[in-house]
Formats: structure tokens, sequence, C-alpha cells
């Protein structure tokens, strides 16, 4: 009987970061759980566990095993805290075959994401395969859903625009410095505020190949750390943390600011930036960027020559404009995923459906021979042949319409091995199966 596949999802959408966190899994927990479903459910497993979801999705050997059972799987791999399970369990999307398969290709397009287009997400996706992989879990079903869920990821990348422009304020920054230099491996950027935003734009800034970054931080031991963390433990010569003592001869070799602070009141004030620019090597222009909220850049800045100023709300309308081009991206992906569900399901119901007719043409055969056989004796040589004859065409007449349902899978997001179920049940092909399996000699 062929299995479908189930699957279990914990995300943003359904569950607040409070119950997420409870089962994010560390990769040592990851690779335990599914070396206990490869032993005890099925050798098709996959584990996706990021910030915004943990899901798991299982190809079952035993038709038995429902996503309840792996609700009590995932749970049993973390210690909960006293009244957590009840809720953890209401709020777990249950999933069946197409709906978990969409959901999976969902999710590596970037449209379940917090962002949507997210660009992170596929090799999170990827990654989740690679330890099913190393596991073991990566069965023959599992391998082809790869393939199938890489192939939505490449198409949604190349036939759509939904990963086009920013779609965080700390991308958005990096993206407008880009709009003044386009070329920003000789430039120095100074990022003043450690917190997560500022260190995820520096972050964007070293993807753009920035020549040298300078962080400027309240504490400097923090900076350092943060530049650890941005360039992979491998700062460059060039690279600097300072104090916020030191702004203004940090403004001197800088052409970005990006600022992002807690501070209660600016941090740049006019008589600082005039300082930095009166002594500043470089004759291009200086960007600066406030992503603080209260501000930590005086907007009289911006009436200073030589200078680019953007506050948040301006990177915001950037945001705002280009998640609207996403989300018109969305029919398109939508289209495309259906398509790949489609042809998924197809390639996998041919599959399933070769050995289904060669049990049914087996059953059917066997009952034709046994009553020719019963009656061999009351014919002659020329009526056996005759009767033999008209009964392997009739058989072949009476199985031409399940043969064809069976090949030619149904245009539609049902689930589609359905009717392969329903052959097995209605003939009991399973059973005949069994009952012809050759014994031993032994």
């Amino acid at each position: 009987m062929p299995q479908k596949l189930v699957a279990i999802a914990l995300t943003h959408k359904t569950a607040p970061v409070e119950l997420r966190e409870l089962v994010a899994l560390s990769e040592s927990e990851s690779k335990a759980l599914l070396t206990q479903l490869h032993d005890a459910v099925s050798p098709d497993a996959l584990l996706i566990t990021t910030c915004n979801r943990t899901e798991l999705y299982v190809r079952p050997n035993d038709e038995s095993i429902t996503t309840d059972i792996l609700i009590d799987f995932l749970l049993r791999a973390k210690q909960l805290p006293p009244g957590k399970e009840q809720e953890l369990r209401q709020s777990l999307m249950r999933l069946t075959h197409c709906d978990a398969i969409t959901h999976l290709f969902e999710v590596i397009s970037g449209i379940d994401s917090q962002i949507i287009g997210d660009q992170q997400i596929f090799a999170q996706v990827k990654d989740a395969f690679r330890q099913s992989e190393e596991a073991g879990t990566n069965g023959g079903f599992m391998l082809k859903l790869a393939h199938a869920a890489f192939r939505v990821a490449k198409r949604v990348r190349s036939e759509t625009e939904l990963g086009i422009g920013a779609a965080t304020v700390s991308y958005a920054a990096v993206e407008f410095t880009r709009k003044v230099y386009d070329d920003l491996r000789d430039r120095t950027a100074l990022i003043i505020g450690a917190g997560e935003t500022a260190e995820l734009a520096a972050k964007h800034l070293v993807e753009r190949h920035i020549g040298s970054l300078i962080i400027a931080n309240r504490t400097v031991d923090k900076g350092r750390e943060m530049l650890q963390n941005v360039r992979d433990g491998q700062p460059n010569a060039k690279d600097d943390a300072v104090s916020l003592d030191e702004l203004a001869a940090a403004l001197r070799r800088s052409d970005i600011v990006i600022s992002s602070t807690a501070a209660p009141g600016y941090v740049l004030t006019p008589e600082l930036v005039k300082s930095g620019l009166h002594k500043r090597k470089s004759y291009g222009p200086m960007i600066l960027l406030d992503i603080a909220v209260p501000r930590d850049i005086d907007p009289k800045i911006g009436e200073l020559d030589n200078i680019f100023l953007k506050d948040i709300d301006d990177l915001r309308a950037i945001v705002d404009q280009n998640l609207e081009r996403r989300k018109e991206e969305l029919p398109k992906v939508h289209s495309i995923i259906k398509e790949e569900l489609e042809g998924f399901l197809s390639l996998q119901s041919k599959l399933e459906a070769g050995p289904t007719i060669k049990r049914l043409r087996e059953k059917f055969e066997a009952v034709r021979r046994e009553e020719l056989e019963r009656n061999l004796a009351k014919l002659t040589p020329e009526q056996q042949s005759l009767v033999d004859e008209m009964t392997r065409r009739m058989m072949n007449r009476l199985l031409h319409t399940p043969t064809v349902m069976l090949k030619e899978p149904r245009n539609s997001m049902d689930d589609l091995l359905a009717r392969i179920e329903l052959i097995n049940a209605l003939f009991a092909l399973d059973e005949v199966s069994d009952e012809n399996k050759p014994t031993s000699d032994h």
C-alpha cells in the first residue's frame, strides 16, 4: 500500500516566539530525533528548525503512523515546562501529503516567511536535507522531494521578482549606500551601536564586500565581538572597534555611517559631523543612515554639504514599496508551486502505479487460469484454445479502465495516490501479494 507524507509544523503564523523556542532543536538534538524516527517510523524524514519554525515531515512505513504520533516524538525531544505540552499540541499544524508537500514548497520559496521572499530560508531547508542525509533518513521518496523543492526555489528566483529589493530596514540602508557607491570594496563603513539591528546591517555590508568596518559602541569589547561575528572570525586589518568618545576620529575615516543605538538623545550632532568632514580624507559624499528610534542623528545634519541623510521612515518607505512589489509576485509563485506539485505527484503516482497494475493483472490472470483449469476436461483442444483467447480478451478489456485511471493522474490538488489505495482495497491486492510471495525451499 502506498504511504502518504505526513507533517507537523510550528511556525510564526501559529505560535508566538515563547512557544516556538520550546521546541527549537540544536543540531545534535535534530540528529537524535531523526535517528529515532529512522528506527521506529521510517527511513524517509526531514526536520526543519529555525527561529521561526520547527517542522517535521515523515513518510511512514505504516499507515497507522499519524501526525499525533509525530507530535509525541517531537515533544519528547525537549524538556518542556509544566503545562506547555497541551498548548504546543494545539498550536502545531497537521498536514497530510499534498498539503504537506505544498507547505514545504511555500517554505523553501520564501512566501511562508515573516518577510515575504526571505532569501535565507532556502539555505536553511537545504541544510535540513543535508542533516536528513547524514542521519540516513533521506530515503527514495525524500530524495525526490528534495529535488522537487530545490527546483521550486530555483524557478521562483529565476521566473519571479519575489526576492528583488530590500525587505528590512537594515538591508534597505545597505542597498541605499549602493546608489551612491556602486563598489564598496574601497569604502569604510562606521556602524554606531552593537545591537541586533546594527549587526544585521554590518552583515549585509560584508555580503556587499565592504572594504573596512568600524564599530563604535559604548562597550568596546562588544564591538570587537560583533566584528568577529560579522567577519566569521577573520576581521580585516583595517577593521576597528572604538568607543563612542572616539566618534569624531572615526567619522574622518568613514564614507558610510549607519547608526542604531538606544541613546535618549542625538549621538551625531552637526558640530561633530562638521569636525569629521573638515579633516576627512575622502572627497566623496558621506552617507548617514539613521535606523534608530528615537533618532540618533540630528536632522539638521542633512543641510550640510556633501551629505546624504536618511532616517528610519525614509528607509521604511523603501521597504514597504518593495514588499508591495513582492506581494504582486505571489500569484506567479503559487502557479509555479502548483505546477511542480502536479509534476511531483504525477511522477510518484506513476511510480506507485506500476506495482499496483502488475498485482492487479496477476490477480485477474490467476482467477482466469483457475477457472480454465477447472473446466479443461469438459472442453476439446479447439474449445480450450478459443476459451483461453476469449477470457484473455475479456480480462484485458475489464482491466483497461482501471489501468488508464492509474497511469493518468488528474491535474488537481487531490491526493492522487488515493486511487491506488482504492484499487488495492477493492481487489485486496496486498493480501494477494502476500499470499503469492514465493516460499523458501529451506
